[in-house]
């Protein structure tokens, strides 16, 4: 069997991740599944441990530039922002988070760069990327390695990805003097593959593919953010299955359904909830051209009614 193993010094990340989780005081049932990004509910999966590894990797052998590419609700933010904190409290380096660039220029991205590491710009793209190079030498020389992190690179234009290459050439002898990690939706990869992106490319290190989670995934996650919370798991097991299914593994949405099947738990005075529950709950999760399929009312409907009928003979 071929097992995958990950050098000791990228899984503190994981053990301060479980240390902030498993140290928390009880929560409620309605916490554990809320869709506020706090960190101590971030469900660390094989693929997401996967990607931390290769991220910490690139960054502390100064690779230059990597990429963390997956589907909406994946948790490309989530890890970005995990990523993020353990390196901007790491006194060893000097970290910027560029949250969503919607610049409309090269110079405007340049500068935006600059703004999040505190540095000066000028009027002149030149003079900016002087003041950018002198900055990342004063760092090297403090011994400090320097990481960019960049979320929804899918809105770079064409410009900026040049811009992201000119930048990358900031080097010494033995060392990248920036090193950059882009997270960006499918369409990052598109963008990245047309012909002109071909001189960026050769210079991605490695690149991370989010997966969606699997049967097992869904309820390890589920049995995660309870332990969190220091609740039981209310989930049936057929009512887990139902969460995948519906979700078709997207973390983001399995929340969003655990969280309205919460919900409706809670109205109906139920401890354990049932497939019923979650069947209702993801029809009023619906879009609203499903909502307007009668039938599909009128079963959901007959199951509150069924649900309503058992728990009286109870």
């Amino acid at each position: 069997m071929s097992l995958v193993k990950y050098p000791a010094p990228y899984l503190y990340l994981i053990e301060i991740c479980k240390y902030l989780c498993y140290n928390t005081p009880t929560m409620s049932l309605e916490s554990a599944f809320s869709i506020s990004p706090n960190p101590r509910f971030f469900y660390i999966t094989p693929n997401i441990q996967a990607a931390i590894a290769k991220t910490s990797y690139v960054i502390r052998s100064n690779q230059g530039l990597t990429t963390i590419i997956g589907d909406i609700g994946l948790g490309k933010t989530s890890l970005l922002r995990l990523l993020f904190n353990e390196y901007d409290d790491n006194p060893e380096f000097t970290a910027a988070f560029i949250v969503n660039p919607k610049q409309t220029s090269e110079t405007a991205f340049l500068k935006a760069i600059c703004t999040e590491f505190a540095v000066p710009t000028r009027r002149s793209q030149r003079e900016t990327e002087y003041e950018l190079r002198n900055f990342l030498i004063e760092q090297a020389q403090a011994q400090k390695t320097v990481v960019l992190f960049i979320d929804e690179a899918q809105q770079l234009r064409g410009p900026m990805f040049e811009q992201i290459r000119q930048i990358l050439n900031y080097e010494t002898d033995d060392r990248k003097l920036l090193n950059i990690i882009m997270a960006g939706q499918i369409e990052l990869r598109y963008k990245l593959a047309d012909k002109s992106k071909r001189a960026l490319v050769s210079r991605i290190a490695v690149t991370s593919n989010l997966d969606a989670l699997t049967l097992a995934d869904t309820l390890g996650m589920i049995n995660f953010r309870c332990h969190v919370a220091g609740i039981e798991n209310p989930f049936e097991p057929a009512a887990v299955e139902a969460i995948y299914t519906y979700s078709k593994g997207i973390p983001r949405e399995a929340i969003k359904l655990c969280a309205m099947s919460v919900q409706y738990a809670l109205l109906n005075d139920l401890q354990s909830i049932p497939r019923e529950i979650v069947d209702m709950a993801q029809t009023d999760m619906a879009q609203p051209s499903e909502m307007a399929d009668n039938d599909k009312l009128k079963g959901t409907m007959k199951q509150a009614r069924k649900l309503n009928e058992r728990r009286a003979k109870v």
